[in-house]
């Protein structure tokens, strides 16, 4: 029993958000050779245990240059990942009245499917290179392997081509820009860890909202070639801000064997909160990318323009946008847990009622700005989750092992979706398969904040 409550008690330290004695700041980062690393003293973390050695003080900094800067490299990561993905809503509803016209919506949405998979998988790779050999030089290889797939995909004819170029090599790509400066920021953040998450995520949004406007704009006014084009040449220069502003501030760990990698890919979920959060996350992703994939055709199904339902996504990110900075804020202040199974909850419930019942492109656009809201607040939040329920020196590995699991919900979800449509373009059963599964996967979460809640009250008591 004792071992028990020293345990619930150094989870619980996790949580708490207390006042840090600050390190002096440095100019230089640990892949610059810093000696900021001399001043991190942090015994090996058990995945049974959680507990780190607070003694020394020695916290994250929090503020300063290098953290934010560390920060900017996140959003200009998120920017080409998540926005990239954000868009694929655009290139579907391009694609099937178009190159890809002859196949069903179920068929051509195995290409943002493969595309969400590859993404989150990867970060079973990319998470534990990034803790090994330091988050720069996933990063970089990163920005030239999402460069190249949309370069290639500017030349695509055929479906096997996009599914090779879009759904594989650019994904590779998208997954090193987005886990090379996740791990990264995660060591620079603690008490102000969502709001830090925050602005990285905001960068998705503000991506999708300039990468389906340059998409939009050139390939009705010049070509299809030459609107990816374009986009290939902004997501390069964004991956490359993206590599010089990432860096970690703790040591890269001893290289490992796959024996060891197993181990600590299948430690963590031998916590039950562990387990229970990405149970929950993984029944949320099943609906979660349903409204970036399907507003703009279901926009068109229901007599809204082509042109205009294109512009229904624009209005998805700008809401996005406003979710990931505001929530990620909020969650600062109040339990995260509790935050992210409310955010969630009202996410499902926009989709059944509200966008069951919107007929009417105003109405459809209403239903975009908060689905946007709702959902960016959930991608701000989920791997800043893991955070905070891991060490800081395992949160690569832990959030890659998260993400292999969701990669398959991801993987499943536009294919099943795009099945429920069929070939009679009726939307209604697709918003309610969305709602469903995101209200389970926030009854799950709401377990674990009641779970965790009881958890700190018996420790009190004790």
């Amino acid at each position: 029993m004792s071992s028990r409550r020293a345990s619930l008690a150094s989870t619980r330290s996790l949580r708490n958000e207390p006042t840090f004695t600050q390190t002096d700041m440095h100019e230089r980062c640990y892949d610059e050779k810093s000696c900021i690393n001399e001043n991190v003293d942090c015994d090996h973390t058990t995945y049974s245990t959680l507990q780190i050695n607070r003694s020394n003080n020695v916290h994250p900094p929090d503020v300063g240059f290098r953290p934010w800067l560390v920060a900017l490299g996140g959003f200009c990561g998120q920017f080409c990942s998540i926005g990239m993905i954000n868009v694929i809503g655009v290139f579907i509803a391009y694609y099937q009245y178009n190159q890809l016209a002859g196949l069903s919506p179920s068929t051509i949405s195995w290409i943002g499917s493969i595309q969400s998979f590859i993404f989150s998988f990867s970060g079973l790779l990319f998470c534990r290179l990034s803790d090994m050999y330091g988050p720069r030089w996933v990063t970089g290889c990163g920005g030239i392997l999402i460069t190249v797939g949309m370069v290639a995909t500017a030349f695509c004819k055929e479906y096997y081509q996009f599914v090779l170029a879009q759904g594989i090599c650019a994904s590779l790509g998208a997954a090193g820009l987005f886990y090379g400066p996740t791990t990264a920021l995660s060591g620079w953040f603690y008490a102000r860890r969502g709001l830090a998450f925050g602005v990285a995520a905001s960068g998705a949004s503000i991506g999708g909202i300039v990468l389906s406007s340059v998409f939009e704009n050139l390939s009705a006014s010049v070509s299809f070639k030459a609107a990816v084009g374009a986009m290939a040449a902004v997501l390069f220069a964004f991956s490359l801000t993206a590599t010089v502003a990432t860096c970690s501030r703790l040591p890269p760990t001893e290289p490992q064997f796959t024996s060891q990698w197993i181990k600590l890919y299948f430690r963590p979920f031998l916590e039950p909160v562990f387990s229970l959060y990405t149970a929950s996350m993984f029944l949320i992703y099943l609906g979660l990318y349903v409204p970036m994939a399907y507003l703009a055709t279901s926009a068109i199904a229901e007599g809204v323009l082509t042109a205009h339902a294109l512009h229904i996504i624009t209005y998805f990110n700008v809401g996005s946008f406003f979710g990931r900075v505001l929530l990620g804020l909020i969650s600062d202040k109040v339990n995260k847990f509790t935050l992210f199974s409310i955010i969630t909850l009202i996410a499902g419930l926009v989709s059944a009622p509200f966008w069951y019942f919107s007929h009417s492109e105003a109405t459809i656009i209403i239903v975009a700005v908060a689905n946007g809201f709702f959902t960016g607040g959930i991608l701000a939040m989920f791997t800043a989750l893991v955070a905070e329920i891991s060490p800081t020196e395992e949160v690569g590995t832990r959030i890659g092992a998260f993400s292999g699991v969701i990669a398959f919900a991801a993987l499943a979800s536009l294919p099943i979706a795009g099945a429920i449509v069929g070939t009679d373009s009726n939307y209604n059963g697709l918003k309610i398969y969305g709602a469903v599964v995101l209200i389970a996967g926030a009854m799950i979460a709401a377990s674990l904040s009641f779970r965790m809640a009881k958890e700190e009250h018996d420790s009190d008591d004790d």
